[in-house]
């Protein structure tokens, strides 16, 4: 099957063709009150996926006989999609639509489920760049999809050496430590800290060099990982994060806030910042008290869900939404989406998955699309 047929609420002015993310990659046509959509294709950066990519765009493109107006990209410009949309702007047949990754997220979600008014969105994934610049991944936004306003997220931290942090955690788990220990982190005597490598982060982290700020829960959970000893680096995408999930499988936890560790919650400018520094102290602390990995797992994964409550409850209280919307990677976590939904629930939520379309990047061309036909 070249696609699948998603019937929307609500008829959309434009016509969309939406060329998706870089991971997971996928398109989506939409006319009206349909999407088609692909589902993902893996890595546009692989050439092979690229040219498959082109390939059934143009088979569909030709079956269905939609013109598109709009053409619509992730905000970031090097993104294989992104140039391509790029490329076929050009001539000025099409008006380009560059759309932020997290709403993306959470623009899928509310089509997904035919949601109708203002939500919640929490868009928690490993990298999406924002409209400031960062990178961001640990994102609250309010709204309906004519427009989205960030409302919270994870405070912002260095990625020490940038990409490379995503495939060798112990870098983001140095990036917190340094961020709350500064020159004491190496007196932590963790045993994934390297003299010789540790003092040149701290350099570049200092410097900023190639060390861009992020708000991804998905680095946290990588650093997380790396400093209690489960994985320093991986072999595939969020080995850290799955590696650090199945350590839950070790020990019987019951889903209460004190068995769990505390965000500490700040308001800068309207929008409400998520200081993960508490838990990592605690994580350092229960590691000294010679606390087990899969106690320590509990604890945080505890954390991050009540601190999802936490935060739905604050927004809540300015904005009056109870609709509550969830996309991005991590909800691929069965902890996470097995207790978030009953704690929000019991606080008069109403919560909704993906139902037809995986939680991953491989949603992001459906938001595009929806959010580019209604912005115009």
């Amino acid at each position: 099957m070249d696609c699948v047929n998603i019937k929307l609420s609500g008829r959309k002015k434009k016509n969309v063709l939406a060329l998706g993310a870089q991971s997971k990659g996928g398109f989506c046509f939409l006319n009206k009150d349909r999407a088609c959509f692909s589902g993902p294709f893996g890595d546009m950066g692989d050439m092979e996926n690229f040219a498959d990519f082109q390939r059934r765009i143009n088979r569909i493109r030709n079956r269905i006989r939609i013109k598109p107006d709009i053409i619509a990209c992730d905000l970031h410009p090097d993104y294989t999609t992104s140039r391509y949309a790029s490329e076929m702007v050009k001539d000025g047949e099409y008006r380009l639509s560059q759309i932020q990754h997290h709403e993306a997220h959470i623009a899928s979600c509310v089509a997904d489920n035919e949601v109708k008014g203002r939500v919640i969105g929490i868009a928690f994934d490993g990298t999406g760049l924002g409209s400031d610049g960062n990178i961001w991944g640990g994102e609250f936004f309010i709204g309906t999809t004519k427009k989205f306003r960030r409302a919270a997220h994870l405070k912002y931290i260095r990625m020490p050496g940038g990409e490379a942090a995503i495939s060798e955690p112990w870098r983001m788990a140095f990036s917190y430590l340094y961020n709350i220990y500064g020159k004491e982190t190496g007196g932590l005597d963790l045993g994934f800290l390297d003299r010789m490598e540790t003092g040149l982060l701290s350099q570049i982290i200092q410097k900023g060099i190639n060390s861009p700020f992020t708000s991804s829960i998905g680095r946290l959970f990588d650093a997380v990982a790396a400093i209690i000893g489960i994985r320093g680096k991986v072999e595939y995408e969020g080995q850290a994060a799955i590696e650090l999930e199945k350590k839950l499988k070790a020990v019987s936890y019951r889903l209460k806030a004190e068995d769990g560790y505390n965000f500490k919650y700040n308001v800068k400018d309207e929008v409400v910042v998520i200081d993960w520094a508490p838990v990592i102290k605690a994580v350092v602390r229960d590691l000294k008290n010679k606390k087990t990995k899969a106690e320590i797992s509990a604890k945080f994964h505890n954390a991050v869900c009540y601190m999802v409550r936490d935060v739905c409850v604050l927004l809540r209280r300015k904005c009056r939404i109870r609709k509550v919307c969830l996309s991005g990677g991590v909800f691929q976590n069965r902890f996470l989406t097995a207790c978030v939904r009953p704690l929000l629930e019991k606080e008069n939520f109403k919560v909704y998955y993906h139902r037809r379309l995986p939680t991953h990047d491989g949603n992001i061309a459906l938001g595009q699309a929806v959010i580019a036909a209604v912005q115009g």
